[in-house]
């Protein structure tokens, strides 16, 4: 059973059913304590530090994603809707100009623009466990992370992406709810989550999912086995779609650019440059075939410096295969030659 599929049984399909209503915390420009549920504190933590534009990052479909950074808070700003569980644990987690600490149960909804942490989001002394769902246009995004304070970024345990229409349609009521400031908006707002989450375990079930989805895509952590391929690979998917260079790649691996160069060849029979556009190219076929995002979108979040370059590697690479597959399907004729007596 994977985590998503038991927190669903066991953690929020349960909690949706027991005053849901009254777990939402809705993150506002303007926010007071007197609004939190039972169990939640609200601390007024100014935001330090210069807000700074992400610039020429791009990302799946037609969102733009990170938006701009706080560098010096360790803060960032998306420009989609969001919901944050908790699954386990305590958090300290900061929205805007506000920190919510509180336990598991909760559901946290935040609007486009408001300052997320990018980093830790645990409260001291805790460890802690969340489910964050991103609406994009056409899809639904899920990510499991753990976050104990330790590395230098949240461990993502699972991640999906989901392409029904009534999830994503839900969702958007959802949030469209919850911001509304209606009458009732809340009770309707928890009436749609609760529908969610059973089309939700329904679509993992029948398998209807890309996965892993669009964060990062990241190398199972939880594998014990280490070396230098392994490395590698985690520092390709978690730089995926800035610039690659193998100087960068001998650094992020504290490797002088000969010794890089050396285990690349002993290691995995390839160049960087091979090795990375290998894991490009596989990336990019599991997209084409599962996704329905532009092949422009997909060319920028694998990395490739244009679209053009992204179709010449892509041909090149079907092209060999053909080549391969003819040359292994046509039988082998040997000719020998005796000599005249």
């Amino acid at each position: 059973m994977s985590l998503l599929s038991d927190a669903l049984k066991n953690k929020l399909i349960p909690w949706s059913r027991q005053n849901s209503a009254e777990r939402f915390i809705i993150a506002r420009e303007k926010m007071s304590a007197a609004e939190m549920p039972d169990g939640v504190t609200l601390i007024r933590r100014k935001i330090v530090g210069p807000r700074v534009v992400v610039k020429n990052r791009r990302f799946y479909d037609n969102t733009r994603g990170l938006k701009a950074h706080w560098p010096e808070a360790g803060l960032g700003e998306w420009e989609q809707h969001k919901l944050i569980c908790v699954l386990n644990g305590r958090i300290d987690f900061q929205l805007g100009n506000y920190a919510v600490q509180c336990g598991a149960g909760f559901f946290l909804t935040r609007p486009p623009g408001t300052p997320e942490p990018m980093r830790h989001c645990n409260a001291k002394g805790s460890a802690c466990d969340l489910l964050s769902i991103i609406l994009n246009s056409h899809a639904i995004q899920c990510f499991i992370q753990h976050d104990d304070g330790l590395q230098d970024c949240s461990n993502i345990r699972e991640n999906y992406l989901f392409r029904n229409e009534s999830l994503t349609s839900l969702f958007q009521i959802l949030t469209e709810e919850i911001f509304s400031g209606r009458e009732n908006s809340i009770r309707i707002a928890a009436g749609s989550l609760a529908l969610f989450w059973e089309i939700l375990l329904r679509e993992i079930d029948e398998q209807h999912y890309v996965n892993p989805g669009p964060v990062g895509r990241p190398v199972d952590r939880l594998n014990t086995h280490k070396g230098f391929e392994a490395d590698l690979l985690h520092y390709i998917q978690m730089h995926l779609n800035q610039s690659l260079t193998l100087e960068n790649a001998a650094r992020g691996l504290y490797l002088s650019r000969t010794q890089f160069a050396r285990r690349m060849r002993q290691e995995t029979g390839k160049t960087f440059i091979e090795f990375l556009n290998d894991y490009r190219l596989a990336e990019a076929k599991v997209l084409l075939c599962d996704s329905d995002w532009t092949i422009s979108a997909i060319a920028g979040f694998l990395g490739f410096h244009s679209y053009s370059y992204f179709q010449y590697v892509f041909r090149r690479d079907c092209c060999n295969l053909l080549k391969q597959y003819h040359h292994e399907s046509t039988p082998q004729y040997s000719f020998h030659h005796e000599r005249s007596a």
